[in-house]
């Protein structure tokens, strides 16, 4: 059961996402995941939280750390680039950081 599970989780969204969009969207969507920056943004907080509940599933400790590891390195990432191409302050950058310490520390506790 914990199998077919895992396996919705990972499939279902994206055949479901591909079929809702046209052609001209597909190709830009593509174009979009060339650039590094949202493979360090967008898809590692997908495939980060993915690894994450699989892992919380099938009770299996590295996936979920793989996880955790790739969400915190996607929201350090974002605050950063965020900053540098001025789309949020220097105090909110900040800010996210901080709550990213908050969360290893409180993702570490938790181990």
């Amino acid at each position: 059961m914990q199998i077919l599970f895992l396996i919705v989780i990972w499939v279902l969204p994206a055949i479901l996402f591909n079929c809702k969009m046209d052609k001209k969207e597909q190709q830009e969507l593509k174009n979009e995941f060339k650039n590094p920056f949202a493979l360090f943004g967008v898809g590692f907080v997908v495939i980060g939280l993915l690894l994450f509940s699989s892992g919380y599933i099938s009770s299996l400790k590295l996936p979920q750390h793989i996880g955790a590891i790739m969400v915190v390195t996607s929201w350090f990432t974002t605050s950063i680039v965020g900053r540098k191409r001025k789309k949020v302050s220097f105090v909110t950058s900040i800010a996210l950081m901080l709550l990213g310490v908050i969360g290893i520390a409180v993702y570490s506790c938790l181990i």
